[in-house]
């Protein structure tokens, strides 16, 4: 039980340090598994074993998408995916905050995962204020739609739980794990946008918000509606063939569904996008990867494996099996 509570403490020390000292709590976490391998390890107290604990599987799963939908956003296309939703709905302002979840969500499909907030944030706000809806809604709008839309396999967020899948669960099929994921997320979160709503009664508008409340947002380029195809053609690889799978099983819709995952469609969608959604390599690369979320995710990764190497998860599951039935 000792290493266990070796494990629980350094994870939590490095999340501590993170934060108090501004470094990746990845890297530090990373640091602490060397030591505690050295300490702790027994037969695999190597640097090499815990070198060779890198969660690659996580890793691509979620580094590739990421790097796919920084080029997605860094041309505009989800900002402007995101107007010509809400535009929509300009003539029914009391179903704004149903817009504005539905614009999240489907933005957070398209790829940007919860990170979708961000991108649609000061949109929803200054419709909301401007149409006379109640601001109190739109944060829960927001947080509903991301989580209709951010657990999609497709996703960075969907990618990264099927890499975990994947990584850690054995016997398990990681694509349909996420989709059931997928569906509890989306159930609650129309669950809790609607009890909000009707709580804020928030179809009472404001009468002082002006009807034309918004400008008609300008079409998309030529290097948008490049990238928007490239990111369906994407989607479309990864859904279309387990889609057909379900009705009529095949050959060539079974070896599509094993080896088209989404590192690998995202991979030819990021040489793609890079030529023809008019960005600079460099500055997307630059400023537009989240490279900290991705270190801190793959170093947070790396330490848990040690929950193997320490006996932590079997020292658990006796503990448990010791607890009276209920």
């Amino acid at each position: 039980m000792s290493l266990v509570l070796v494990f629980f403490l350094g994870f939590i020390i490095a999340v501590v340090v993170g934060q108090k000292l501004k470094i990746n709590c990845g890297f530090v976490a990373i640091a602490l598994g060397f030591v505690i391998t050295w300490m702790f390890g027994g037969e695999n107290s190597s640097s090499n074993a815990f070198i060779k604990a890198f969660p690659v599987t996580l890793f691509w799963n979620y580094t590739i998408p990421v790097i796919f939908y920084a080029f997605a956003s860094a041309n505009g296309t989800m900002q402007l995916l995101g107007k010509k939703i809400a535009y929509q709905f300009r003539n029914a302002r009391w179903a704004l905050p149903f817009a504005i979840s539905i614009v999240a969500a489907v933005v957070a499909a398209a790829g940007a995962g919860t990170m979708n907030t961000a991108i649609v944030g000061p949109l929803a706000w200054g419709m909301s204020v401007a149409a006379g809806v109640s601001p109190l809604v739109v944060p829960f709008a927001l947080w509903c739609g991301s989580f209709m839309g951010s657990f999609l396999p497709w996703t960075s967020n969907g990618s990264l739980h099927v890499g975990m899948y994947g990584q850690y669960l054995e016997g398990v099929d990681p694509l349909a794990m996420c989709m059931r994921s997928a569906v509890y997320n989306f159930m609650m979160a129309v669950v809790i946008l609607a009890a909000v709503y009707f709580l804020n009664k928030a179809w009472k508008l404001n009468e002082n918000g002006a009807d034309d409340f918004m400008n008609a947002p300008e079409p998309f380029s030529k290097e948008q509606r490049n990238t928007m195809v490239i990111i369906l053609s994407c989607i479309a690889l990864l859904l279309v063939p387990s889609v057909i799978n379900q009705f009529a099983k095949n050959p060539v819709c079974t070896w599509m569904s094993k080896n088209l995952s989404m590192p690998v469609t995202a991979t030819a969608g990021i040489s793609l996008v890079a030529v023809l959604g008019g960005n600079d390599l460099k500055k997307v690369f630059a400023k537009d990867v989240n490279w900290n979320m991705i270190f801190m995710i793959s170093g947070m990764g790396m330490y848990c494996t040690l929950a193997n190497t320490l006996g932590v998860v079997d020292t658990l599951g006796e503990a448990m099996q010791t607890l009276p039935p209920a």
